[in-house]
């Protein structure tokens, strides 16, 4: 079973640090995600 594709955009704001793998990130989510001690992982 596959799912589509999901990519995070930098709409809002984060203040938990979250480690969250999708296929694709904007530049600013990755760094909201990094900045509150997140990691942001790209998966094929």
């Amino acid at each position: 079973q596959k799912s589509e594709p999901i990519k995070i955009l930098g709409d809002g704001e984060i203040d938990a640090a979250l480690d969250v793998q999708v296929h694709a990130f904007s530049d600013s989510a990755r760094e909201k995600i990094e900045e509150a001690g997140g990691t942001a992982s790209v998966i094929e």
